[in-house]
């Protein structure tokens, strides 16, 4: 089968994902016989293209583009982002633009276009499955089109395909977990001695936090994850302003952790659990005792915990993240793509 997609937006995880479909051609050939081809191209910096007859991943890397033109055999698309998603010869849609925690825009709109379009859609982008996930969900039905997102939580660890998969009749009651690496990496480093702005400094160097680092750091990404797992596993519908974000922040950072006890363990926590016929979500700072497992994940490591009724407590535990790891999620959601 030869698949034909549109990439929208190409950072870090754009790069990774070309050079992943690249070095796994042969691969995807042989056990999916599967072949891969990008029809059109749009970044905010390096504007649009379109290729109806599609540029494989090897050539569209030697091109360098967004950084360099666009690739020989292509030619300018002059639309937005929401005509790119409508209106590139695609059967997927690849939305990898950055966040909005607060509205899950443009992101959202992209998404919506595209399915509005028939075209499937799979995208790294937490935004729009925490704002919109039961009006996307239902629109890929109307449409008989998929709507894929692997790589919104933890990146590329199998949380919904194994869910959906592996976990018949069963019924997820609520889940705990940390779900922000950046923080998590600061706290480990506080842990070790480090003052919050030198740990916030290492972090920034490594390329793992913003110059402002307080959506990590005042839970904001965590409570978007959060509301992805609880609307998605848990059928809630949340919006990020839903969850509850208690003692976070900087200061709260430094007081807390002079405030240990010994052998505790200060983490970001993101839990969800049912109550009262709904479901309800907190995001906050927990000192935890040595016995609990994600106590002791540590750097830019995430772990979530399941409870369920059919498998008890079931735990994920994603070592070192980043821009690989979440390619490799897109890469899962396509191949999956390909099989429907």
């Amino acid at each position: 089968m030869h698949l034909r997609f549109a990439l929208l937006g190409c950072g870090n995880v754009g790069h990774a994902l070309l050079d992943m479909l690249s070095e796994k051609a042969e691969t995807l050939r042989r056990q999916y016989d599967l072949t891969l081809g990008c029809t059109g191209g749009m970044t905010r910096s390096a504007g649009g293209w379109i290729a109806p007859d599609g540029i494989n991943p090897d050539a569209l890397l030697a091109s360098g583009w967004p950084r360099g033109a666009a690739p020989e055999g292509s030619q300018p698309f002059e639309g937005d982002g929401v005509a790119f998603a409508r209106e590139a010869p695609a059967d997927v849609l690849v939305e990898l633009t950055t966040l909005n925690p607060a509205d899950g825009q443009p992101a959202l709109d992209h998404i919506r276009a595209a399915l509005a379009a028939g075209k499937s859609a799979v995208t790294a982008n937490k935004g729009p499955i925490a704002h919109a996930y039961r009006e996307l969900r239902a629109l890929a039905d109307e449409r008989g089109v998929s709507l894929r997102f692997e790589s919104t939580v933890m990146d590329g660890t199998p949380i919904f395909s194994m869910a959906a998969a592996s976990l018949p009749a069963t019924d997820i009651a609520g889940f705990r977990g940390l779900l922000n690496s950046t923080s998590n990496y600061v706290l480990s480093r506080m842990a070790q001695g480090e003052t919050l702005d030198e740990a916030v400094a290492g972090a920034q160097r490594m390329g793992i936090a913003e110059a402002n680092p307080s959506n990590d750091l005042d839970g904001w990404d965590a409570s978007v994850k959060a509301t992805v797992l609880a609307n998605v596993l848990m059928g809630a519908d949340l919006r990020p302003q839903d969850v509850r974000r208690e003692g976070l922040g900087a200061e709260a950072m430094r007081r807390a952790q002079d405030a240990l006890l010994p052998g505790q363990t200060l983490k970001q926590v993101a839990e969800a659990e049912r109550s009262g016929g709904g479901v309800v979500a907190h995001v906050r700072l927990v000192a935890l005792p040595p016995a609990d497992a994600l106590a002791h994940l540590s750097g830019m490591e995430a772990g979530l915990q399941l409870r369920t009724d059919t498998m008890g407590e079931l735990t994920l535990i994603e070592g070192e993240g980043g821009p690989g790891q979440t390619a490799f999620g897109v890469l899962a959601d396509l191949i999956a793509e390909a099989q429907a």
